[in-house]
């Protein structure tokens, strides 16, 4: 996250950092060498719901090294989006993995709302900033 950027409220799990921005983005980053099952998927989407209301959000997505998405937990996020705030979902890549990772789930899921994989923050940014509701 760029520093110039506020922080509107917060929720710290031992698993991840849920933040809602000033510019109306809720950035997730997930913590190193973590597991991403499909009971830390429900846990982090209450927290989603918690942090917006409810509300449709454009969401940025960023990850410490070794984090692991569970194949299950992968096929759960389909099941998942109805109930989900994210509109808008920019997910940032910084390794190969996960840049295999997030276009498998982009090829293969085909969510129904905006999802875009990046590799640089502000790009993200600035795609996601077009989903802001005014």
């Amino acid at each position: 996250m760029t520093n110039s950027t506020k922080i509107i409220k917060g929720i710290h799990l031992p698993e991840a950092s849920i933040v809602l921005r000033e510019d109306g983005i809720v950035h997730i980053h997930y913590n190193h060498n973590i597991v991403l099952d499909i009971p830390l998927q429900l846990k982090v989407l209450e927290k989603f719901n918690e942090i917006t209301g409810g509300k449709l959000t454009p969401f940025l997505f960023t990850a410490g090294d070794g984090v692991i998405v569970t194949p299950e937990a992968r096929d759960n996020a389909m099941n998942t989006e109805e109930n989900s705030p994210c509109y808008g979902t920019a997910v940032i890549v910084t390794s190969l993995a996960y840049k295999l990772i997030a276009n498998f789930y982009l090829k293969f899921n085909k969510p129904k709302r905006p999802y875009k994989v990046f590799k640089s923050e502000n790009e993200a940014v600035e795609w996601l900033r077009t989903f802001v509701k005014q």
